[in-house]
């Protein structure tokens, strides 16, 4: 099918729109890992709470689908199966 002009003028727009968009989350990315490794080297004269940039480092990368897997700290899920005519357990 043939796209109106409109159509096409709004998909411009649109790609422009995200293009913008990932430049100002990825330097919202590079801005927050550059003060999170500054204070960690220890460059700033006393130590800064860094979880604003820690927040904003992990939601911007979730923006991009990003996301720290921590299934090896969790507990393995042992669900216990009781019959229902089964006294086990009842004291």
């Amino acid at each position: 099918m043939a796209e109106t002009p409109k159509a096409k003028a709004e998909e411009h727009e649109d790609q422009g729109h995200g293009w913008l968009g990932d430049f100002v989350r990825i330097t919202i990315m590079f801005w927050a890992m550059a003060i999170i490794t500054a204070n960690y080297i220890g460059y700033f004269k006393g130590q800064i709470d860094v979880t604003f940039s820690a927040s904003l480092l992990s939601s911007t990368a979730a923006s991009y689908g990003l996301t720290m897997n921590r299934s090896a700290k969790k507990k393995k899920d042992e669900s216990v199966i009781v019959e229902k005519d089964s006294k086990v357990g009842i004291k």
